[in-house]
């Protein structure tokens, strides 16, 4: 668990000084977007047509369009490709987001200015892999520092954005002196596989791509969200739950049903957890960011913390217009709460996200 310390305030009085500052946020996708009920019409019905809820499925799925780099409508007309084609498609198009999304934190934080002091890069993916990672190509197209430290984070699933803000976390408290790009991009379209089931309809019918960058500095008590600590827990029994594998023609995942059931029975303790360090209940917190695995996720973790429909809505809003797009999804929550709750200063976020062990991952964000 990461915490915030202790420290006086100009009053003299003692204020929690967070983990980190966050000092730009962008996101971005690909261009094309696909409307659900186009993409079920046009290909996904006959795909699925032996199974009996499909149509339910994704009429239900919360999704009113995403943003895909693999059109389903028009990717598969010769056939399914094979791993190489997907992989190339995965590193194009990681490269086109995160230009975009790198160039504008840049910009946004005063890149001549700041550029020199960034000290770190973390970035995840667990949609693809290509050596040299996408953090060295982007380093050396935005000249960033030859000593520049780097990591990349990949196959750990939808909460792999609290991987990377913790490994940032952990280097600013090292060198508090510097700044850190920390972010993610996911290319989930390039990923469907020719097998009909219940389970692979909810996986299609929910999945789109994204990405998301952040640039995060010390906190030195200036205006911005302040991260004020992290709380993670693993739940080893659930492990057969949720699982991505490489397979011969592409990526895999299962998706168990009951993971909303398994969620709904930890979700409470979790929250506290995350909030008793800080002296804070649910009641506290003002906006939620919920990671969006499913609208049963929202709706249970919802309902389980008495949260109401507009602290959800973000978290809804964020799955109707792109799905669920693995490690980027949280960060898009936060920039959606950003632009359109507009929380006031001293204002407390929560922002969750689940993934493969089950595991949960949380951060705790004053603004």
């Amino acid at each position: 668990m990461t915490t915030a310390t202790e420290a006086p305030d100009a009053t003299g009085r003692t204020a929690a000084r967070g983990v980190a500052r966050l000092l730009a946020l962008r996101t971005a996708a690909p261009d094309t977007v696909v409307p659900q009920a186009s993409a079920f019409e046009t290909y996904y019905r006959e795909v699925y047509r032996d199974v009996s809820k499909a149509e339910e499925i994704f009429r239900g799925s919360g999704v009113s369009q995403r943003h895909m780099a693999w059109d389903p409508r028009t990717a598969y007309a010769d056939g399914f490709p094979t791993i190489k084609p997907r992989m190339a498609a995965w590193e194009e198009n990681v490269l086109a987001m995160s230009r975009r999304t790198v160039g504008g934190v840049l910009e946004d934080a005063g890149a001549d200015e700041l550029r020199d002091r960034i000290g770190t890069f973390v970035m995840a993916s667990c949609t693809g892999y290509a050596g040299p990672t996408p953090d060295i190509l982007l380093a050396k197209e935005f000249e960033l520092r030859q000593d520049l430290r780097r990591t990349f984070i990949g196959h750990m699933g939808c909460n792999a954005a609290f991987n990377v803000l913790k490994t940032a976390f952990d280097a600013l408290a090292a060198r508090p002196g510097e700044l850190v790009l920390a972010g993610s991009a996911e290319v989930c379209s390039v990923h469907h596989r020719p097998e009909v089931s219940t389970e692979q309809a909810v996986v299609n019918a929910l999945f789109g791509d994204a990405g998301a960058m952040t640039l995060l500095g010390a906190d030195d008590g200036g205006p911005g969200p302040v991260f004020l600590g992290t709380h993670t827990e693993t739940h080893p029994e659930t492990t057969h739950a949720m699982s991505w594998h490489i397979e011969d023609l592409a990526f895999r995942m299962t998706l168990s049903p009951y993971v909303p059931f398994y969620l709904a029975e930890s979700i409470e303790p979790f929250v506290k957890r995350l909030l008793a360090p800080h002296g804070l209940d649910v009641g506290d917190v003002r906006h939620w960011g919920v990671h969006p695995g499913g609208p049963k996720i929202i709706d249970f973790v919802g309902e389980k913390l008495d949260l109401t429909p507009e602290q959800l809505a973000p978290s809804r809003a964020v799955l109707a217009e792109h799905g669920n797009c693995s490690s980027a999804t949280i960060l898009l929550i936060l920039d959606r709460i950003l632009r359109t709750s507009r929380p006031a200063p001293g204002e407390l976020a929560v922002l969750m996200a689940f993934g493969p062990g089950l595991t949960m991952e949380s951060a705790l964000v004053r603004f």
